[in-house]
Protein backbone atom coordinates (compact mmCIF):
# COMPACT_ATOMS: atom_id res chain seq x y z
CA UNK A 1 0.00 0.00 0.00
CA UNK A 2 2.79 2.39 0.93
CA UNK A 3 4.53 1.59 -2.38
CA UNK A 4 1.24 2.24 -4.23
CA UNK A 5 0.83 5.62 -2.51
CA UNK A 6 4.41 6.49 -3.35
CA UNK A 7 3.85 5.51 -7.00
CA UNK A 8 0.68 7.62 -7.18
CA UNK A 9 2.51 10.58 -5.62
CA UNK A 10 5.36 10.30 -8.11
CA UNK A 11 2.85 10.02 -10.96
CA UNK A 12 0.94 13.11 -9.80
CA UNK A 13 4.17 15.04 -9.41
CA UNK A 14 5.21 14.02 -12.93
CA UNK A 15 1.85 15.12 -14.37
CA UNK A 16 2.14 18.51 -12.63
CA UNK A 17 5.67 18.94 -14.00
CA UNK A 18 4.52 18.00 -17.50
CA UNK A 19 1.63 20.46 -17.32
CA UNK A 20 4.01 23.17 -16.19
CA UNK A 21 6.39 22.37 -19.04
CA UNK A 22 3.54 22.42 -21.54
CA UNK A 23 2.42 25.84 -20.36
CA UNK A 24 5.96 27.18 -20.61
CA UNK A 25 6.27 25.64 -24.07
CA UNK A 26 3.39 27.76 -25.28
CA UNK A 27 0.43 25.43 -25.54
CA UNK A 28 -2.17 28.15 -25.14
CA UNK A 29 -4.65 27.57 -27.93
CA UNK A 30 -6.19 30.81 -29.19
CA UNK A 31 -7.59 31.50 -32.62
CA UNK A 32 -7.99 34.92 -34.18
CA UNK A 33 -10.93 34.25 -36.44
CA UNK A 34 -13.40 36.23 -34.35
CA UNK A 35 -13.52 39.37 -32.25
CA UNK A 36 -12.77 39.16 -28.54
CA UNK A 37 -14.96 41.30 -26.30
CA UNK A 38 -13.31 43.12 -23.39
CA UNK A 39 -13.74 40.29 -20.89
CA UNK A 40 -12.24 37.73 -23.26
CA UNK A 41 -9.39 40.09 -24.15
CA UNK A 42 -8.47 40.63 -20.50
CA UNK A 43 -8.75 36.89 -19.87
CA UNK A 44 -6.24 36.26 -22.66
CA UNK A 45 -3.83 38.82 -21.20
CA UNK A 46 -3.98 37.12 -17.80
CA UNK A 47 -3.44 33.68 -19.35
CA UNK A 48 -0.45 34.91 -21.32
CA UNK A 49 1.07 36.37 -18.17
CA UNK A 50 0.37 33.22 -16.17
CA UNK A 51 1.85 31.03 -18.89
CA UNK A 52 4.94 33.17 -19.43
CA UNK A 53 5.71 34.79 -16.06
CA UNK A 54 9.42 35.18 -16.89
CA UNK A 55 8.68 37.02 -20.12
CA UNK A 56 5.76 39.21 -19.10
CA UNK A 57 4.45 41.73 -16.62
CA UNK A 58 0.75 42.58 -16.45
CA UNK A 59 -0.62 45.56 -14.62
CA UNK A 60 -3.39 48.10 -14.68
CA UNK A 61 -2.38 51.66 -15.50
CA UNK A 62 -5.49 52.95 -13.75
CA UNK A 63 -9.21 53.06 -14.22
CA UNK A 64 -11.47 54.69 -16.77
CA UNK A 65 -14.40 57.02 -16.18
CA UNK A 66 -16.61 53.95 -15.67
CA UNK A 67 -14.09 52.20 -13.37
CA UNK A 68 -12.71 49.71 -15.87
CA UNK A 69 -9.00 48.79 -15.74
CA UNK A 70 -6.66 49.89 -18.51
CA UNK A 71 -4.39 46.86 -18.89
CA UNK A 72 -0.75 46.97 -19.96
CA UNK A 73 1.17 43.84 -20.92
CA UNK A 74 4.95 44.23 -20.97
CA UNK A 75 6.90 41.56 -22.86
CA UNK A 76 10.53 41.39 -21.81
CA UNK A 77 12.90 38.56 -20.96
CA UNK A 78 13.95 39.47 -17.44
CA UNK A 79 16.92 37.11 -17.65
CA UNK A 80 18.50 39.24 -20.38
CA UNK A 81 18.05 42.54 -18.56
CA UNK A 82 15.62 45.22 -17.47
CA UNK A 83 13.08 46.42 -20.00
CA UNK A 84 14.33 50.01 -19.74
CA UNK A 85 17.84 48.89 -20.72
CA UNK A 86 16.56 47.72 -24.12
CA UNK A 87 14.97 49.45 -27.12
CA UNK A 88 11.23 49.66 -26.52
CA UNK A 89 8.23 49.31 -28.85
CA UNK A 90 4.89 50.71 -27.69
CA UNK A 91 1.66 49.35 -29.24
CA UNK A 92 -1.93 50.22 -28.42
CA UNK A 93 -5.38 49.76 -29.89
CA UNK A 94 -8.95 51.03 -29.78
CA UNK A 95 -8.46 54.58 -28.58
CA UNK A 96 -11.76 54.95 -30.46
CA UNK A 97 -14.27 52.58 -28.93
CA UNK A 98 -15.92 51.46 -32.18
CA UNK A 99 -12.59 50.55 -33.80
CA UNK A 100 -12.69 47.20 -32.07
CA UNK A 101 -10.40 45.10 -34.28
CA UNK A 102 -7.42 47.26 -33.28
CA UNK A 103 -7.49 45.27 -30.04
CA UNK A 104 -7.16 42.03 -32.00
CA UNK A 105 -3.87 43.16 -33.56
CA UNK A 106 -2.45 43.92 -30.11
CA UNK A 107 -3.62 40.59 -28.68
CA UNK A 108 -2.32 38.66 -31.66
CA UNK A 109 1.05 40.40 -31.47
CA UNK A 110 1.44 39.46 -27.80
CA UNK A 111 0.28 35.89 -28.42
CA UNK A 112 2.53 35.44 -31.45
CA UNK A 113 5.66 36.76 -29.72
CA UNK A 114 5.16 34.57 -26.67
CA UNK A 115 3.84 31.46 -28.39
CA UNK A 116 6.81 31.43 -30.77
CA UNK A 117 9.48 32.26 -28.22
CA UNK A 118 12.02 29.45 -28.38
CA UNK A 119 10.48 28.18 -31.62
CA UNK A 120 11.33 30.91 -34.16
CA UNK A 121 14.90 32.19 -33.86
CA UNK A 122 14.16 35.76 -34.94
CA UNK A 123 11.23 36.06 -32.49
CA UNK A 124 13.34 34.67 -29.64
CA UNK A 125 16.07 37.20 -30.40
CA UNK A 126 13.57 40.07 -30.40
CA UNK A 127 11.97 39.11 -27.10
CA UNK A 128 15.44 38.70 -25.56
CA UNK A 129 16.75 42.04 -26.81
CA UNK A 130 13.71 44.34 -26.97
CA UNK A 131 10.86 45.39 -24.72
CA UNK A 132 7.26 45.49 -25.93
CA UNK A 133 4.63 47.60 -24.16
CA UNK A 134 1.14 46.59 -25.31
CA UNK A 135 -2.17 48.22 -24.31
CA UNK A 136 -4.82 46.35 -26.32
CA UNK A 137 -7.73 48.58 -25.22
CA UNK A 138 -7.27 52.27 -24.46
CA UNK A 139 -10.96 53.21 -24.63
CA UNK A 140 -12.11 50.42 -22.34
CA UNK A 141 -15.54 51.93 -21.66
CA UNK A 142 -16.81 52.49 -25.18
CA UNK A 143 -15.33 49.28 -26.54
CA UNK A 144 -17.01 47.31 -23.75
CA UNK A 145 -20.34 48.96 -24.51
CA UNK A 146 -19.87 48.31 -28.24
CA UNK A 147 -20.28 44.61 -27.47
CA UNK A 148 -23.02 44.90 -24.84
CA UNK A 149 -25.19 47.93 -25.67
CA UNK A 150 -27.39 48.57 -28.69
CA UNK A 151 -25.15 50.32 -31.18
CA UNK A 152 -23.95 50.73 -34.73
CA UNK A 153 -20.66 50.64 -36.60
CA UNK A 154 -20.16 54.42 -36.34
CA UNK A 155 -21.42 54.75 -32.74
CA UNK A 156 -19.29 54.68 -29.60
CA UNK A 157 -16.10 56.39 -30.76
CA UNK A 158 -15.47 58.66 -27.79
CA UNK A 159 -14.72 58.55 -24.08
CA UNK A 160 -17.63 58.30 -21.66
CA UNK A 161 -17.24 61.87 -20.44
CA UNK A 162 -20.57 63.72 -20.21
CA UNK A 163 -20.87 66.75 -22.46
CA UNK A 164 -23.73 69.08 -23.29
CA UNK A 165 -23.58 68.92 -27.09
CA UNK A 166 -26.74 70.95 -27.71
CA UNK A 167 -26.03 73.49 -24.94
CA UNK A 168 -29.38 73.18 -23.24
CA UNK A 169 -27.93 72.78 -19.76
CA UNK A 170 -28.27 68.97 -19.67
CA UNK A 171 -25.60 66.53 -20.80
CA UNK A 172 -26.18 63.40 -22.88
CA UNK A 173 -29.98 63.49 -22.70
CA UNK A 174 -30.76 62.80 -26.35
CA UNK A 175 -28.85 59.76 -27.50
CA UNK A 176 -29.70 56.91 -29.84
CA UNK A 177 -32.79 54.74 -29.22
CA UNK A 178 -33.25 51.11 -30.21
CA UNK A 179 -36.76 51.72 -31.49
CA UNK A 180 -37.55 48.23 -32.72
CA UNK A 181 -35.80 46.44 -29.86
CA UNK A 182 -33.51 44.32 -32.03
CA UNK A 183 -30.36 45.20 -30.04
CA UNK A 184 -28.88 47.40 -32.76
CA UNK A 185 -29.03 51.03 -33.85
CA UNK A 186 -29.64 50.98 -37.58
CA UNK A 187 -30.62 53.61 -40.14
CA UNK A 188 -34.02 55.27 -40.53
CA UNK A 189 -35.51 56.38 -43.83
CA UNK A 190 -38.84 57.87 -44.80
CA UNK A 191 -40.78 58.15 -48.06
CA UNK A 192 -40.28 61.63 -49.47
CA UNK A 193 -40.83 62.66 -53.14
CA UNK A 194 -38.48 65.59 -52.48
CA UNK A 195 -35.79 63.47 -50.83
CA UNK A 196 -32.25 63.12 -52.13
CA UNK A 197 -32.39 59.36 -52.69
CA UNK A 198 -34.23 56.77 -54.74
CA UNK A 199 -34.19 52.98 -54.78
CA UNK A 200 -31.25 51.57 -56.73
CA UNK A 201 -32.31 49.87 -59.97
CA UNK A 202 -29.62 47.22 -59.32
CA UNK A 203 -30.74 46.21 -55.82
CA UNK A 204 -33.94 47.32 -54.05
CA UNK A 205 -32.13 47.33 -50.68
CA UNK A 206 -29.73 50.07 -51.81
CA UNK A 207 -30.39 53.78 -52.29
CA UNK A 208 -28.70 56.03 -54.82
CA UNK A 209 -28.69 59.81 -55.03
CA UNK A 210 -31.14 61.39 -57.45
CA UNK A 211 -29.78 63.44 -60.30
CA UNK A 212 -30.73 67.08 -60.80
CA UNK A 213 -34.33 67.28 -61.98
CA UNK A 214 -35.10 63.70 -60.90
CA UNK A 215 -37.92 62.98 -58.47
CA UNK A 216 -36.82 61.68 -55.09
CA UNK A 217 -38.16 58.69 -53.19
CA UNK A 218 -36.37 58.52 -49.84
CA UNK A 219 -35.05 60.87 -47.21
CA UNK A 220 -32.39 59.60 -44.82
CA UNK A 221 -33.16 60.39 -41.17
CA UNK A 222 -29.96 59.12 -39.56
CA UNK A 223 -29.61 56.44 -36.88
CA UNK A 224 -32.55 55.22 -34.85
CA UNK A 225 -33.76 57.72 -32.31
CA UNK A 226 -36.50 60.04 -31.10
CA UNK A 227 -36.58 63.61 -29.86
CA UNK A 228 -36.03 62.84 -26.17
CA UNK A 229 -35.73 66.45 -25.01
CA UNK A 230 -38.39 68.07 -27.18
CA UNK A 231 -36.10 70.46 -29.02
CA UNK A 232 -37.11 69.32 -32.50
CA UNK A 233 -33.93 67.30 -33.14
CA UNK A 234 -32.94 63.67 -32.64
CA UNK A 235 -29.66 62.14 -31.44
CA UNK A 236 -28.06 65.57 -31.07
CA UNK A 237 -26.76 65.01 -27.52
CA UNK A 238 -25.32 61.50 -27.44
CA UNK A 239 -22.98 60.22 -24.68
CA UNK A 240 -19.62 62.05 -24.87
CA UNK A 241 -18.16 63.82 -26.82
CA UNK A 242 -14.46 63.58 -25.93
CA UNK A 243 -12.22 62.13 -28.62
CA UNK A 244 -9.19 60.69 -26.82
CA UNK A 245 -7.11 61.10 -29.97
CA UNK A 246 -7.66 64.86 -29.80
CA UNK A 247 -6.96 65.07 -26.06
CA UNK A 248 -3.18 64.70 -25.91
CA UNK A 249 -0.81 67.46 -24.92
CA UNK A 250 0.76 68.69 -28.14
CA UNK A 251 -0.91 71.49 -30.11
CA UNK A 252 -4.09 70.78 -28.20
CA UNK A 253 -6.84 73.14 -29.33
CA UNK A 254 -10.16 73.96 -27.63
CA UNK A 255 -13.46 72.58 -28.89
CA UNK A 256 -14.26 75.52 -31.15
CA UNK A 257 -11.11 74.65 -33.12
CA UNK A 258 -10.89 70.88 -32.65
CA UNK A 259 -14.06 68.88 -32.16
CA UNK A 260 -13.83 66.41 -29.30
CA UNK A 261 -10.81 68.05 -27.68
CA UNK A 262 -12.15 67.92 -24.13
CA UNK A 263 -11.84 70.64 -21.51
CA UNK A 264 -8.03 70.48 -21.34
CA UNK A 265 -5.21 68.14 -22.44
CA UNK A 266 -5.25 64.72 -20.77
CA UNK A 267 -8.68 65.39 -19.27
CA UNK A 268 -9.72 61.83 -20.13
CA UNK A 269 -8.59 59.30 -17.54
CA UNK A 270 -7.15 56.83 -20.11
CA UNK A 271 -5.14 59.50 -21.96
CA UNK A 272 -3.75 60.70 -18.64
CA UNK A 273 -2.86 57.15 -17.57
CA UNK A 274 -1.20 56.31 -20.90
CA UNK A 275 0.84 59.53 -21.04
CA UNK A 276 1.99 59.16 -17.45
CA UNK A 277 3.19 55.64 -18.22
CA UNK A 278 4.99 56.57 -21.43
CA UNK A 279 7.11 59.30 -19.84
CA UNK A 280 8.54 56.65 -17.49
CA UNK A 281 9.76 54.61 -20.49
CA UNK A 282 12.17 56.81 -22.39
CA UNK A 283 13.60 53.67 -23.98
CA UNK A 284 10.60 53.60 -26.34
CA UNK A 285 11.88 54.08 -29.89
CA UNK A 286 8.72 53.56 -31.90
CA UNK A 287 4.99 53.42 -31.35
CA UNK A 288 2.04 51.94 -33.20
CA UNK A 289 -1.49 53.15 -32.49
CA UNK A 290 -4.00 50.94 -34.29
CA UNK A 291 -7.30 52.39 -35.56
CA UNK A 292 -9.64 51.85 -38.48
CA UNK A 293 -10.41 52.48 -41.27
CA UNK A 294 -8.61 53.13 -44.55
CA UNK A 295 -5.73 50.62 -44.82
CA UNK A 296 -3.08 53.23 -44.12
CA UNK A 297 0.22 53.83 -42.35
CA UNK A 298 -0.11 57.43 -41.17
CA UNK A 299 2.65 59.65 -39.82
CA UNK A 300 2.59 63.24 -38.69
CA UNK A 301 2.58 66.13 -38.77
CA UNK A 302 -1.14 66.33 -38.19
CA UNK A 303 -1.32 70.08 -38.77
CA UNK A 304 0.66 72.99 -40.14
CA UNK A 305 1.11 74.28 -36.60
CA UNK A 306 3.33 71.29 -35.81
CA UNK A 307 5.90 72.31 -38.41
CA UNK A 308 7.86 70.08 -40.75
CA UNK A 309 9.77 67.03 -39.53
CA UNK A 310 13.56 66.90 -39.77
CA UNK A 311 14.65 65.46 -43.15
CA UNK A 312 16.79 62.78 -41.45
CA UNK A 313 13.79 61.62 -39.44
CA UNK A 314 11.59 61.67 -42.55
CA UNK A 315 14.05 59.25 -44.21
CA UNK A 316 13.46 56.83 -41.34
CA UNK A 317 9.69 57.18 -41.69
CA UNK A 318 9.92 56.72 -45.47
CA UNK A 319 11.98 53.54 -45.21
CA UNK A 320 9.61 51.95 -42.68
CA UNK A 321 6.48 53.24 -44.42
CA UNK A 322 7.57 51.80 -47.77
CA UNK A 323 8.31 48.46 -46.11
CA UNK A 324 4.88 48.64 -44.48
CA UNK A 325 3.24 49.00 -47.88
CA UNK A 326 4.87 45.69 -48.86
CA UNK A 327 4.09 43.83 -45.65
CA UNK A 328 0.49 45.03 -45.99
CA UNK A 329 0.27 45.38 -49.78
CA UNK A 330 -3.08 47.16 -49.90
CA UNK A 331 -1.97 49.87 -47.44
CA UNK A 332 -0.72 53.34 -48.32
CA UNK A 333 1.88 55.29 -46.37
CA UNK A 334 0.69 58.89 -45.98
CA UNK A 335 1.14 62.10 -43.97
CA UNK A 336 -1.91 62.73 -41.80
CA UNK A 337 -2.23 66.51 -41.98
CA UNK A 338 -1.33 66.63 -45.66
CA UNK A 339 -3.06 63.58 -47.16
CA UNK A 340 -5.96 63.07 -44.75
CA UNK A 341 -7.19 65.93 -42.58
CA UNK A 342 -5.94 68.33 -39.92
CA UNK A 343 -5.84 67.11 -36.33
CA UNK A 344 -4.73 68.68 -33.07
CA UNK A 345 -3.91 66.96 -29.82
CA UNK A 346 -3.47 63.53 -31.40
CA UNK A 347 -1.39 60.76 -29.89
CA UNK A 348 1.22 60.22 -32.60
CA UNK A 349 2.03 63.93 -32.70
CA UNK A 350 2.33 63.94 -28.90
CA UNK A 351 4.81 61.07 -29.16
CA UNK A 352 7.02 62.60 -31.85
CA UNK A 353 6.84 66.32 -31.17
CA UNK A 354 6.92 66.12 -27.37
CA UNK A 355 9.06 63.03 -26.87
CA UNK A 356 10.92 62.52 -30.14
CA UNK A 357 9.48 59.01 -30.58
CA UNK A 358 8.79 57.78 -34.11
CA UNK A 359 5.41 56.18 -34.77
CA UNK A 360 2.62 55.20 -37.13
CA UNK A 361 -1.12 55.16 -36.88
CA UNK A 362 -2.25 51.91 -38.45
CA UNK A 363 -5.65 52.33 -40.09
CA UNK A 364 -6.71 48.72 -40.35
CA UNK A 365 -9.55 48.17 -42.73
CA UNK A 366 -11.61 49.46 -45.63
CA UNK A 367 -14.87 48.12 -46.95
CA UNK A 368 -13.19 48.11 -50.37
CA UNK A 369 -12.10 44.62 -49.30
CA UNK A 370 -15.75 43.59 -49.46
CA UNK A 371 -15.71 43.09 -53.19
CA UNK A 372 -17.71 40.76 -55.37
CA UNK A 373 -16.42 41.05 -58.90
CA UNK A 374 -13.82 39.68 -61.29
CA UNK A 375 -10.32 40.88 -60.49
CA UNK A 376 -10.03 42.88 -63.71
CA UNK A 377 -13.32 44.75 -63.25
CA UNK A 378 -13.13 48.54 -62.70
CA UNK A 379 -12.78 49.73 -59.09
CA UNK A 380 -16.07 51.52 -58.38
CA UNK A 381 -16.29 53.54 -55.16
CA UNK A 382 -19.04 54.85 -52.93
CA UNK A 383 -18.00 57.67 -50.60
CA UNK A 384 -20.87 56.82 -48.25
CA UNK A 385 -19.06 53.65 -47.17
CA UNK A 386 -15.82 55.08 -45.77
CA UNK A 387 -13.59 58.15 -45.77
CA UNK A 388 -11.38 56.58 -48.40
CA UNK A 389 -14.02 55.18 -50.69
CA UNK A 390 -15.13 51.61 -50.67
CA UNK A 391 -17.03 48.99 -52.54
CA UNK A 392 -20.21 50.20 -54.21
CA UNK A 393 -23.25 49.48 -52.04
CA UNK A 394 -24.87 47.12 -54.54
CA UNK A 395 -21.66 45.09 -54.76
CA UNK A 396 -21.28 45.01 -50.99
CA UNK A 397 -24.78 43.60 -50.76
CA UNK A 398 -23.73 40.75 -53.06
CA UNK A 399 -20.69 40.21 -50.84
CA UNK A 400 -23.11 40.11 -47.90
CA UNK A 401 -25.31 37.56 -49.66
CA UNK A 402 -22.57 35.25 -50.97
CA UNK A 403 -19.82 35.47 -48.33
CA UNK A 404 -21.64 36.45 -45.13
CA UNK A 405 -24.89 34.65 -45.86
CA UNK A 406 -26.88 37.81 -45.29
CA UNK A 407 -25.59 38.58 -41.79
CA UNK A 408 -24.15 42.03 -42.55
CA UNK A 409 -27.29 43.82 -43.73
CA UNK A 410 -30.69 44.11 -42.03
CA UNK A 411 -33.60 44.23 -44.47
CA UNK A 412 -35.72 47.38 -44.35
CA UNK A 413 -38.80 47.04 -42.15
CA UNK A 414 -41.65 49.44 -41.55
CA UNK A 415 -41.94 51.13 -38.17
CA UNK A 416 -44.40 53.65 -36.74
CA UNK A 417 -42.19 56.44 -35.43
CA UNK A 418 -43.75 58.60 -32.66
CA UNK A 419 -42.64 61.82 -34.37
CA UNK A 420 -42.26 60.94 -38.06
CA UNK A 421 -45.07 58.44 -38.55
CA UNK A 422 -44.41 55.52 -40.87
CA UNK A 423 -40.71 55.05 -41.56
CA UNK A 424 -38.41 52.13 -42.38
CA UNK A 425 -35.49 50.84 -40.30
CA UNK A 426 -32.64 48.77 -41.70
CA UNK A 427 -29.18 48.92 -43.23
CA UNK A 428 -25.66 47.85 -42.37
CA UNK A 429 -25.42 46.17 -38.99
CA UNK A 430 -23.12 46.92 -36.05
CA UNK A 431 -20.17 44.65 -36.83
CA UNK A 432 -19.78 45.75 -40.45
CA UNK A 433 -18.43 48.57 -42.62
CA UNK A 434 -15.47 49.56 -40.45
CA UNK A 435 -14.97 46.01 -39.21
CA UNK A 436 -13.95 42.95 -41.27
CA UNK A 437 -15.97 39.79 -41.19
CA UNK A 438 -14.58 37.03 -39.00
CA UNK A 439 -13.11 35.02 -41.85
CA UNK A 440 -11.03 38.08 -42.87
CA UNK A 441 -9.52 38.72 -39.46
CA UNK A 442 -6.56 36.38 -39.26
CA UNK A 443 -4.62 37.69 -42.25
CA UNK A 444 -5.30 41.28 -41.14
CA UNK A 445 -3.94 40.79 -37.62
CA UNK A 446 -0.95 38.76 -38.80
CA UNK A 447 0.15 41.26 -41.45
CA UNK A 448 -0.15 44.21 -39.07
CA UNK A 449 1.59 42.38 -36.22
CA UNK A 450 4.33 41.47 -38.70
CA UNK A 451 4.84 45.17 -39.41
CA UNK A 452 5.34 45.77 -35.68
CA UNK A 453 7.77 42.86 -35.51
CA UNK A 454 9.74 44.14 -38.50
CA UNK A 455 9.94 47.62 -37.00
CA UNK A 456 11.09 46.16 -33.68
CA UNK A 457 13.90 44.44 -35.58
CA UNK A 458 14.91 47.88 -36.89
CA UNK A 459 15.30 49.55 -33.49
CA UNK A 460 18.90 50.66 -32.85
CA UNK A 461 21.36 47.82 -32.39
CA UNK A 462 24.71 49.46 -31.73
CA UNK A 463 28.02 47.58 -31.78
CA UNK A 464 31.11 49.20 -30.29
CA UNK A 465 34.52 48.33 -31.75
CA UNK A 466 38.08 49.56 -31.59
CA UNK A 467 39.44 51.35 -34.67
CA UNK A 468 42.93 51.55 -33.25
CA UNK A 469 45.42 52.90 -30.71
CA UNK A 470 48.20 55.16 -32.04
CA UNK A 471 51.31 56.20 -30.08
CA UNK A 472 51.75 59.94 -30.63
CA UNK A 473 54.97 60.22 -28.57
CA UNK A 474 55.64 62.11 -25.34
CA UNK A 475 53.43 59.62 -23.49
CA UNK A 476 50.35 60.53 -25.56
CA UNK A 477 48.14 57.93 -27.19
CA UNK A 478 45.28 58.35 -29.63
CA UNK A 479 42.32 56.01 -29.12
CA UNK A 480 39.60 55.71 -31.73
CA UNK A 481 36.41 53.70 -31.47
CA UNK A 482 33.48 53.15 -33.77
CA UNK A 483 29.81 52.66 -32.86
CA UNK A 484 27.89 51.03 -35.75
CA UNK A 485 24.13 50.80 -36.12
CA UNK A 486 22.99 48.36 -38.79
CA UNK A 487 19.29 49.21 -38.35
CA UNK A 488 16.88 51.84 -39.67
CA UNK A 489 16.08 53.60 -36.39
CA UNK A 490 18.80 55.91 -35.06
CA UNK A 491 19.72 55.69 -31.41
CA UNK A 492 18.05 59.09 -31.02
CA UNK A 493 15.82 60.95 -33.46
CA UNK A 494 16.93 64.29 -34.84
CA UNK A 495 13.96 65.75 -32.99
CA UNK A 496 15.54 64.65 -29.70
CA UNK A 497 19.01 65.80 -30.74
CA UNK A 498 17.74 69.29 -31.45
CA UNK A 499 15.34 69.66 -28.54
CA UNK A 500 17.19 67.87 -25.74
CA UNK A 501 14.07 65.96 -24.67
CA UNK A 502 16.25 63.18 -23.26
CA UNK A 503 19.99 63.06 -22.79
CA UNK A 504 22.17 62.13 -25.74
CA UNK A 505 24.11 58.89 -26.02
CA UNK A 506 27.22 59.03 -23.85
CA UNK A 507 30.66 57.74 -24.88
CA UNK A 508 32.91 57.53 -21.82
CA UNK A 509 36.54 56.54 -21.27
CA UNK A 510 38.02 55.79 -17.83
CA UNK A 511 40.93 53.96 -16.24
CA UNK A 512 43.26 54.05 -13.24
CA UNK A 513 45.62 56.99 -13.50
CA UNK A 514 44.28 57.89 -16.91
CA UNK A 515 44.54 61.51 -18.02
CA UNK A 516 42.24 62.48 -20.86
CA UNK A 517 43.73 65.38 -22.80
CA UNK A 518 41.01 65.74 -25.42
CA UNK A 519 37.99 63.95 -26.82
CA UNK A 520 35.41 64.44 -29.50
CA UNK A 521 33.47 63.13 -32.47
CA UNK A 522 35.40 62.34 -35.65
CA UNK A 523 33.74 64.20 -38.49
CA UNK A 524 36.10 62.99 -41.24
CA UNK A 525 38.50 60.20 -40.45
CA UNK A 526 40.38 60.51 -43.75
CA UNK A 527 41.25 64.16 -43.17
CA UNK A 528 41.68 63.69 -39.42
CA UNK A 529 38.92 66.14 -38.53
CA UNK A 530 37.48 66.00 -35.03
CA UNK A 531 34.79 68.09 -33.31
CA UNK A 532 36.33 68.33 -29.83
CA UNK A 533 34.28 68.80 -26.68
CA UNK A 534 35.11 71.88 -24.65
CA UNK A 535 34.69 70.50 -21.15
CA UNK A 536 35.02 67.04 -19.58
CA UNK A 537 36.80 65.49 -22.57
CA UNK A 538 36.36 61.95 -21.22
CA UNK A 539 32.62 62.30 -22.03
CA UNK A 540 31.34 62.70 -25.59
CA UNK A 541 27.59 63.14 -26.12
CA UNK A 542 26.05 62.36 -29.52
CA UNK A 543 23.90 59.71 -31.22
CA UNK A 544 24.38 56.88 -33.72
CA UNK A 545 22.49 57.50 -36.97
CA UNK A 546 20.21 55.26 -39.00
CA UNK A 547 22.17 52.65 -40.99
CA UNK A 548 25.28 54.49 -39.93
CA UNK A 549 28.17 54.94 -37.56
CA UNK A 550 29.65 57.36 -35.08
CA UNK A 551 33.41 57.52 -34.52
CA UNK A 552 34.96 58.91 -31.33
CA UNK A 553 38.53 59.92 -30.59
CA UNK A 554 40.41 60.53 -27.35
CA UNK A 555 43.97 61.70 -26.73
CA UNK A 556 45.13 60.28 -23.39
CA UNK A 557 48.12 59.80 -21.12
CA UNK A 558 48.51 56.62 -19.11
CA UNK A 559 49.09 52.90 -19.23
CA UNK A 560 47.21 49.74 -18.42
CA UNK A 561 43.66 48.86 -19.39
CA UNK A 562 40.99 51.48 -20.01
CA UNK A 563 37.25 50.95 -20.22
CA UNK A 564 35.21 52.60 -22.96
CA UNK A 565 31.46 52.66 -22.44
CA UNK A 566 28.60 53.44 -24.77
CA UNK A 567 25.64 54.42 -22.56
CA UNK A 568 22.34 55.02 -24.37
CA UNK A 569 18.73 55.69 -23.43
CA UNK A 570 17.16 53.87 -26.39
CA UNK A 571 19.80 51.27 -27.27
CA UNK A 572 21.58 48.54 -25.34
CA UNK A 573 24.75 49.68 -23.59
CA UNK A 574 28.14 48.47 -24.79
CA UNK A 575 31.54 48.17 -23.06
CA UNK A 576 35.00 47.82 -24.58
CA UNK A 577 38.28 47.08 -22.82
CA UNK A 578 41.43 48.56 -24.43
CA UNK A 579 44.99 47.85 -23.33
CA UNK A 580 47.36 50.78 -23.74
Amino acid sequence: MRRLKLTISVLLFSIICLLSINLQAGNLSYSFDHLYDNEAAVELLHKLHKTYPNLTELRSLGESEEDRDIWLLTINNKKTGKDTDKPGIYVDGTIHGNEVQATEVCLYLAYYLLDNYGEIESITKLVDSRAFYIIPIVNVDSRSRFFTDPGGYDIGRTARVPYDDDRDGVADEDGYDDLDGDGEILEMRIKDPYGNYKTSPDDPRAMVRVKPGEKGEWRRLGEEGIDNDGDGRINEDTPGYLDMNRNYGFMWQPRYVQSGAGDFPMSSMPTKAVSEFIITKMNICFNFAFHNAGRLWVRGPGSKLAGMYAPSDVKVYDYLGEEGEKICPEYRYIIGGQDMYTTYGDFDEFMYSNLGIFGFVGELYSSRKESFKAHDAPDDQDSKVSYWGGTKTEERLKFNDRLSQGQMFREWKKFNHPQFGEIEIGGWRTFTSRIPQDFMLHEMVHRNASMVIFTASQTPEVKLSLIGVTDLGNGLKQIRVRAENANALPSLSTKIMKSGIVRKDMFKIEGNGLEVVSGGTITDILYDRVAYVEYRPWLVFTNVPSFGKREIQWIVKGTGTVTITYDAVKAANQTLKVKL
